[in-house]
């Protein structure tokens, strides 16, 4: 790049967003007077960065503002990465530092190592029983909703079964008023044939019977 080429070697290893990274912090840490103040977003970025940087080589605070700017590149560098480290301090009792010390010498590794694996073996043991909750909760949810998926089965076939029995009172009805009197007796020839129809016609209804509370069972959410 021909904006770049009299810029440190290390600037050209910056990708875009190093550079506007790079550019933002010494943007903010810009010592008062100097010229070249870079922009996070130039048109040119390299180009406004490497002025910038030729500027403050001038100064002995701007030397040390690019060290320190180099040193915090590193570190950026370094958490972004995959596995990436951050510094966590804290305080512990005496009595526990001993312990992790004597803990981690027992199995030959290093106390942050210990740590770490502890958390690990912490975080794994959660994650475990998460997913039994879940498991026990969705195997809760199959079974009320079985029963819930029962309980309205039976009201559905109790319904149809109702419905089919109005039906057949109502013809019954019909008939007899037609005929201005309960109807009669069938003569014994006759009695073979309509026990075979009413045979036929509580097929008839068991099927509608049948169908109403499969469809019911079909388009229920329960049965998800």
């Amino acid at each position: 790049m021909a904006e770049t080429e009299n810029a440190p070697s290390w600037l050209n290893e910056l990708d875009r967003k190093e550079a506007e990274w790079a550019a933002s912090y010494l943007s903010k840490r810009w010592p008062e007077g100097l010229k070249a103040k870079p922009s996070p977003t130039p048109p040119m970025l390299y180009h406004s960065l490497a002025e910038s940087i030729h500027e403050l080589e001038k100064y002995a605070a701007g030397v040390k503002l690019i060290e320190r700017m180099r040193n915090s590149i590193r570190q950026r560098r370094y958490r972004l990465a995959e596995g990436g480290r951050k510094t966590c301090s804290f305080t512990l009792p005496t009595a526990t530092k001993s312990k992790l010390k004597a803990l981690a010498k027992r199995h030959k590794t290093t106390e942050t190592g210990l740590i770490e694996n502890l958390i690990e073996a912490a975080s794994k043991q959660v994650s475990i029983y998460k997913e039994e909750a879940r498991h026990e909760s969705q195997a809760m949810k199959a079974i009320r909703n079985a029963r819930k998926l029962e309980q309205e089965l039976a009201k559905t076939r109790i319904e149809e079964t109702k419905k089919q029995l109005h039906h057949c009172m109502k013809q019954l009805a019909q008939w007899e008023t037609y005929l201005g009197e309960a109807l009669p007796a069938l003569p014994p020839e006759n009695e073979a044939a309509a026990t075979i129809l009413a045979e036929q016609r509580l097929r008839i209804i068991q099927e509608a019977i049948d169908a109403a509370v499969a469809k019911h069972a079909m388009m229920s959410p329960r049965a998800i």
